[in-house]
């Protein structure tokens, strides 16, 4: 008996008529419902996830531009004071009276220019340091910036796992409810292939052939979607970003009777799925949470495009 249900046994007449039962075949339909569901929201966990790793990297090369600003900085900084220093002397020795006592027109002469180009250096040097210390300044602003921008990502981070983690224990209930349990190892070898990066790149997904499933996980125990596709390409030498919209922006785009082994498929209008294409109309991919990695035929839902990794042309 469900929880509902004993609730309205125990009220007994006062209770409202209850709604009938989902049958089996609708609760399957909830269940893969819920199912995409999820697969939509560990994709936007991992677009998070790549904004935060690109937001480190800018701030390592911002860190890493620090150092040498407040070097230039502190170098100007002492330039000003060498001329500083120099100028005061210079100007206690041509006061009015050595530039009286000058003995010739052309000391006199040598003497004023001095001073002036002592001046102009000074002025260039003021100039030189403050552009410095702005520079400097802008840097660590920036990078107070990104540490402010991966504190709210982070929390955001935190959110969607929490997410993630509460509809994954609503889908365990589900599938327990419906007597649904794992399909067992999946096993094949792949045909014989030429080689090349994309071979590479299919004998690595029929080598994952039956793992689980695992949200944001790019094995090697378990995959996503789009960490599966990324590390079969990883295999071969080429990286992809780990989320499914990320890898359609970064492949080439092909048509469909261009599909060779090795190429990726992408699904959905939004982009939430992709699999690995390895040939007689079929993908290898991590289908979603709670199954295991597949075969299954390309049309299998509804496709967004097709994209084939390596550079452009």
């Amino acid at each position: 008996m469900t929880t509902a249900a004993a609730v309205l046994a125990l009220l007994g007449p006062l209770a409202a008529p209850a709604a009938a039962e989902p049958n089996a075949d609708q609760l399957k339909k909830r269940l893969q419902a819920a199912t995409e569901q999820l697969e939509s929201v560990v994709e936007q966990y991992n677009d998070l996830r790549l904004e935060v790793k690109r937001g480190r990297a800018e701030a390592e090369r911002v860190r890493a531009r620090i150092a040498p600003l407040e070097q230039a900085a502190q170098a100007r900084s002492a330039e000003v004071g060498t001329l500083a220093a120099a100028a005061y002397r210079a100007g206690r020795a041509a006061n009015v009276i050595g530039l009286l006592d000058a003995g010739s027109p052309q000391e006199l002469g040598s003497r004023l220019a001095m001073l002036e180009a002592l001046g102009t250096r000074r002025s260039r040097a003021i100039e030189s340091l403050a552009t410095a210390n702005r520079e400097v300044t802008a840097a660590q602003e920036t990078l107070n910036t990104l540490a402010a921008k991966e504190q709210v990502q982070g929390n955001k981070l935190l959110a969607k796992k929490r997410q993630i983690e509460g509809e994954i224990a609503r889908l365990d209930e589900m599938r327990f409810d419906l007597g649904i349990t794992d399909p067992g190892p999946i096993l094949a070898n792949p045909p014989p292939l030429p080689p090349g990066a994309a071979s590479t790149a299919v004998r690595f997904g029929y080598a994952q052939l039956g793992k689980p499933y695992v949200w944001g996980a790019s094995g090697p125990e378990g995959y996503d979607c789009s960490g599966l596709t990324a590390a079969a390409w990883a295999a071969a030498g080429i990286s992809l970003p780990h989320n499914a919209r990320a890898q359609y922006g970064a492949v080439n785009h092909i048509g469909r009777g261009q599909l060779r082994p090795g190429d990726l498929v992408f699904y959905y209008g939004n982009i939430q799925h992709v699999g690995l294409y390895v040939g007689g109309g079929r993908i290898i991919h991590a289908p979603q949470y709670g199954e295991r990695i597949r075969f299954d035929r390309v049309d299998y839902q509804p496709v967004h495009g097709y994209g084939r990794p390596g550079r452009r042309s």
